[in-house]
């Protein structure tokens, strides 16, 4: 059935590549462009965050309300602690010196003007912070304390070691966001789903950003500038929860058409004008609302996409992580902070610490993208994406130690790439390991098997079946099929599920299915590897058959030869000798000169026409030396096939037992049965001569050669007494290795 699917699953792959290369012809960018891209976008929007931080006015002190309702002063630096204040002095008012106060309450220090549920108040929260900014902005500031004392300061630019953890939170959760996002981009440019996870990291990025500029404020911003912050940021919220709603419409499976992915986004668009416009009841109409509702219809979608995959045990496998991670941390954000704003109540955890929730929702995204091959990307993916991380965090490493010790930046740059490569490199090659990257200690097992077959002539089916123990030793597959078609290059198939591999030669492709035992999928990589290892093999089995050929057709030649040249001038001297033994013994160097052609030949033969060309030349020698002969052949089967090199051993053997009982014994009868014994083939050769047993005749040169060519052969030879007198020979091979 796999073997079935995988090839179904393959023609669809081909129709779909088809269509995609039809539907778009240009060219897309290499991954590590947009990548590169995306970094210098994303540098250029922190360095914009950070120098508006800067640029703001700043007194130096760190402000908190207080039980009284005052606020209060809870650190004093820089301006501030030169002008005489100090930790636990409290803040009634901003005065300028032409005598214009603005009153300073703890209202204004709320971290995100959206915890106002009617607009009026939120506009004056926004009205407030322009009085504010504007006093700040002025140049030289009194300080109203409340013992009624003015403390007149001079604000300066902001230095960077005192903006908030917050502000580099936000900022942190704003750039892994929109790095995974860049980085599935990167990787599946055309997918539509792919497309739009990357577009929620794009908005995501401006509600963090902006949040983390007016929540890090020291008190109050420019009103102008605080109100587009705010803008911008319920712009990125609810562009974000189009695009979420829009990737479950489309991942794993596309639900429909493209119809309501248009409606979403023109209904979002709708609450954005109704939103900025100011024209709902109040905050949680214009856009409070709007959000828990996109995230209720998240759920909706994620129901039917998991009843979508009911039938497909990988796709439920990826959506089960997927929903798990998406709606988890967008469902405990969403909730925790709008939810609580809707019932009248402020967020439990601060808005700033609760993108964290939304940040792991991310960092699970791309553990499944390892793990379950989200968006069909490679396990690699995550080494791309550490890479990226390397770089930035050299330059953090580079600013940090030159800003908050005051080093010269020589000092600071090489501490940066000492700590970089004495501890995160060493960590990040031990993550990779972890993470089942380091997959080149399976390639070299495999290389001692590579060359032992390139460098042994093998038989085509000894090589295929190398092939499949080389297969299962480098996959490890759960099954190993044969297919009904040939194939003539490596794919993945059924998302992961099994392996199509070319066979060597003409042979079926082979179906390799659940690789490692079924603890993970197939990947690109996989079939790279088996791709290279076939094309490697294909090489060796062609110079195989190249050589046995050529040397094929070099033992022809010299069968020819010997037949035609030297037999021929063999038998010129048969019919030209005048002596009787110089005859016999040219017959005799006749017959192993064929004996040898025929060997060189390579070509097996049916045993029963052997021992019928065997029979011929023994009745021919009996009858030249007047010796009755008596023959018997029962074979165990009338199929047995003879290799050309045991015919060889067999009748070499056979004849010298024949020339030892006619040269030595001087019987009157030689006796020769041929049979099948015990899973052997039994040659036994017997004689009534007056020969001493054999047995003491072991030494000579002949009987030495026949016992080593049968043991050469896989076989033996025996020599016995035979009563009342004579000798006995039996010539033993195996059945099982009579082709050789």
């Amino acid at each position: 059935m796999i073997v079935s699917r995988c090839f179904r699953a393959l023609h669809k792959e081909a129709l779909a590549i088809g269509a995609s290369m039809s539907s778009h012809p240009f060219a897309l960018p290499p991954p590590k462009q947009v990548l590169l891209l995306s970094m210098l976008i994303l540098s250029g929007l922190v360095a914009l965050c950070v120098w508006v931080m800067w640029s703001m006015p700043w007194m130096g002190v760190r402000l908190a309300p207080a039980n009284s309702g005052t606020v209060l002063i809870q650190a004093a630096t820089g301006p501030a602690e030169r002008a005489g204040l100090k930790a636990g002095d409290t803040v009634r008012a901003l005065r300028t010196v032409t005598g214009d106060e603005a009153p300073v309450m703890t209202g204004d220090l709320l971290e995100e003007p959206d915890f106002h549920t009617e607009y009026a108040d939120y506009n004056a929260f926004l009205d407030k912070q322009q009085m504010l900014g504007d006093i700040l902005a002025a140049g030289r500031v009194g300080v109203v304390t409340g013992a009624g004392e003015t403390v007149w300061l001079i604000p300066e630019k902001r230095p960077l070691r005192d903006l908030p953890v917050m502000f580099w939170f936000q900022i942190v959760c704003g750039v892994i966001t929109w790095l995974v996002g860049a980085s599935v981009f990167a990787y599946r440019q055309r997918d539509v789903a792919a497309r739009f996870y990357a577009l929620t990291s794009i908005p995501f990025v401006l509600v963090t950003f902006s949040a983390a500029i007016y929540s890090g404020r020291e008190l109050a911003l420019d009103g102008t500038l605080f109100r587009n912050l705010s803008v911008l940021n319920h712009t990125g919220a609810i562009l974000f929860f189009a695009a979420f709603i829009s990737l479950l419409w489309n991942y794993p499976s596309r639900l429909g058409g493209s119809g309501l992915v248009r409606l979403i986004f023109g209904l979002y668009l709708a609450v954005w004008v109704v939103d900025t416009l100011q024209w709902g009841r109040d905050m949680n109409f214009g856009f409070r609302y709007p959000a828990l509702a996109g995230l209720s219809a998240s759920f909706v979608l994620g129901a039917m996409q998991w009843r979508h995959s009911r039938l497909d045990p990988i796709s439920r496998a990826a959506l089960k992580w997927f929903l798990l991670t998406l709606l988890a941390g967008s469902s405990v954000f969403v909730f925790g902070v709008f939810g609580m704003q809707v019932l009248g109540y402020m967020p439990i955890i601060p808005q700033g610490y609760s993108f964290g929730f939304v940040l792991m929702m991310y960092l699970g995204m791309a553990l499944g993208m390892k793990r379950h091959r989200l968006f069909n990307l490679e396990p690699w993916w995550p080494e791309v994406w550490l890479w990226l991380f390397g770089g930035v965090l050299v330059v953090a490493f580079d600013f940090g130690l030159a800003h908050a010790l005051s080093l010269n930046m020589d000092i600071s740059f090489a501490l940066a790439l000492a700590i970089a490569g004495w501890i995160y490199f060493p960590l990040r090659q031990w993550l990779l390991r972890r993470a089942g990257y380091a997959r080149d200690g399976k390639l070299s097992t495999l290389i001692p098997d590579l060359l032992e077959i390139a460098a042994t002539p093998l038989p085509a089916a000894e090589l295929r079946d190398r092939w499949h123990q080389l297969l299962e030793r480098a996959y490890s597959p759960q099954s190993l099929d044969q297919g009904k078609f040939p194939a003539r290059e490596a794919k993945v198939a059924e998302n992961g599920l099994c392996l199509i591999v070319p066979g060597l030669g003409e042979s079926p492709a082979l179906i390799l299915g659940y690789a490692d035992g079924g603890k993970r999928l197939f990947l690109r990589a996989d079939a790279q590897l088996a791709q290279a290892l076939w094309e490697l093999l294909s090489q060796v089995l062609s110079r195989q058959e190249a050589y046995i050929r050529g040397a094929q057709e070099e033992r022809e030649r010299i069968a020819k030869d010997l037949h035609d040249d030297i037999g021929a001038k063999l038998l010129t001297l048969i019919h030209r000798s005048e002596s009787a033994q110089s005859t016999e013994l040219l017959r005799v160097v006749m017959q192993d000169l064929r004996s040898l052609a025929a060997s060189l030949d390579r070509q097996s033969a049916p045993l029963s026409d052997v021992l019928g060309d065997w029979r011929a030349e023994i009745e021919n020698r009996c009858e030249a030396a007047e010796v009755a002969l008596d023959w018997n052949d029962h074979l165990p089967d009338n199929r047995l096939i003879v290799g050309s090199r045991q015919r060889l051993s067999l009748e070499r053997v056979l004849r010298e037992a024949i020339t030892n009982a006619l040269k030595h014994a001087r019987p009157g009868q030689i006796a020769v049965s041929v049979a099948g014994e015990s899973d052997d083939l039994l040659l036994r050769v017997q004689d009534n001569g007056d020969t001493s047993s054999p047995i003491s005749q072991s030494a000579g040169r002949g009987l030495r050669n026949m016992v080593s060519r049968m043991a050469e052969a896989g076989g033996t030879v025996v020599f016995k007494p035979a009563a009342p007198h004579g000798s006995t020979v039996e010539i033993r091979l195996p059945l099982s290795k009579l082709k050789g």
